[in-house]
């Protein structure tokens, strides 16, 4: 995710935005963060535990241009 940092994943950026303390050197408002965050795991879920097609994690999404999404090559585990 462009402008993501490694607490962008987490509470803190949204909830420092509510409170006026967002970080100005972090691109991404904590606010567009959990968004972003919310969708593509729900999505993720849904598709793996549900089995519910999300075209969102087909390829890019117009909504969401911060989002780069990559195949695992093939004969690498994980």
């Amino acid at each position: 995710m462009d402008g993501a940092e490694h607490f962008s994943f987490t509470d803190l950026p949204y909830l420092a935005g509510q409170l006026g303390l967002s970080d100005p050197a972090v691109p991404l408002s904590g606010e567009r963060g959990w968004r972003i965050t919310r969708d593509y795991v729900s999505a993720f879920f849904d598709l793996h535990l549900r089995g519910m097609a999300q075209p969102l994690l087909d390829g890019p999404a117009a909504a969401y241009p911060e989002v780069a999404l990559q195949q695992p090559r093939r004969g690498t585990r994980h």
